[in-house]
């Protein structure tokens, strides 16, 4: 494995990845990224109160003796067995403090590990691994990046040289493509996303497109997908993490849009990017329970007062008809319970159902 030399002016970034029950994904997740052109980063990995033998798994991985097999990324052996520091959540929060024993070592020859008690969800648990990272890596950028993906080799090269030289950036991601379309490598999934305030929507620039070269210089968008954000440390430091009352969905949007009104924007990179499983494992109606309620939280929040007037007339009197005809037409019973569930909990401010999302089913 042929490995760049140290240059500690490149920028410091902290990786974090979320594992709940995905092993699989996650240890082909990690030998992509331990194959970067790029010599100065940190992986954290978050184990979210996975129920399986994901953490065994990963370990053997680490350790060597669980070699992959990928289409995307050769394995290989050189840099294992690494160095694994490992905390439970409880410990991290309260200082970490071993991080001597793998500071001297090269980036691809170490992972910290954080053990969660429970699952905090998406914003809950990624948001352990930023404040560790933030407390004891002392980074200038924050990588999330969802574990069922695989990255080119360039991504933290492309993303941070970016980034880097504009301080008005406060997030960057690639392009991400469908891991697998039919065979198909090159199928985008989203290249970016730009908001519809007045229908409560986005457009996700590029979806299902053919990668032919046509978004083909970095681009200004309103948000970005979760599966691989590059956030600037000053950014979060002015506008706070991710919001975890949202739990699943939306939170991502959320956090760019705190950072476009804080005066950050948002690029999408389209000389590199990702391929993205898009797991499908969640049940449907808790999707739908999700996606509706974070909706009416992000639009009550971020709105301006004629774009939520425009966006409570569409909605109140067309698409929340019109949403509960299709459920009760599609016999989708348990998809129109949720959406009304949704609904009703997307009107109650945030903050009183914050208990109630930190315990919600997976």
């Amino acid at each position: 494995m042929a490995v760049s030399p140290y240059n500690p002016t490149n920028p410091k970034v902290s990786i974090v990845i979320l594992n709940w029950n995905g092993w699989r994904d996650t240890i082909e997740c990690l030998e992509s990224l331990y194959q970067v052109d790029y010599d100065n980063y940190n992986l954290i990995l978050i184990d979210n109160g996975s129920e399986n033998s994901s953490l065994e798994e990963i370990r053997a991985y680490l350790g060597g003796t669980k070699p992959i097999a990928s289409k995307y990324v050769e394995y290989i052996s050189e840099n294992k067995p690494l160095k694994i520091l490992e905390y439970t959540n409880s410990e991290v929060e309260s200082g970490g403090g071993r991080e001597d024993e793998i500071a001297d070592l090269p980036s691809r020859e170490k992972v910290v590990i954080i053990r969660n008690d429970k699952n905090y969800g998406f914003a809950g648990g990624n948001n352990i691994g930023i404040r560790y990272a933030l407390k004891s890596q002392d980074p200038e950028y924050i990588l999330l990046l969802n574990n069922d993906t695989v990255v080119k080799s360039d991504l933290l090269n492309k993303l941070v040289n970016a980034i880097d030289g504009d301080e008005r950036i406060g997030f960057a991601g690639p392009i991400v493509y469908k891991y697998d379309s039919n065979g198909r490598t090159d199928l985008i999934s989203v290249a970016g996303v730009n908001l519809i305030m007045s229908r409560g929507s986005y457009r996700r620039i590029g979806s299902e497109e053919v990668d032919r070269g046509q978004y083909h210089s970095t681009a200004t968008v309103d948000s970005l997908e979760g599966s691989c954000l590059l956030i600037r440390r000053t950014a979060l430091e002015k506008i706070g993490l991710l919001d975890e009352s949202y739990f699943l969905y939306w939170e991502e949007t959320d956090l760019c849009r705190r950072g476009f009104e804080a005066g950050f924007g948002c690029i999408v990179v389209p000389t590199t990017g990702i391929w993205h499983k898009v797991s499908t494992s969640k049940p449907r109606a808790m999707v739908t329970y999700y996606k509706t309620r974070n909706r009416l939280w992000f639009v009550k929040s971020h709105a301006t007062k004629e774009e939520l007037v425009s966006f409570l007339c569409y909605f109140c009197l067309f698409q929340f008809w019109a949403t509960i005809a299709g459920y009760i037409y599609r016999q989708e019973f348990a998809n129109l319970s949720s959406f009304l569930k949704g609904v009703l909990h997307g009107i109650i401010p945030k903050e009183q159902l914050k208990p109630m999302a930190k315990s919600a089913s997976r």
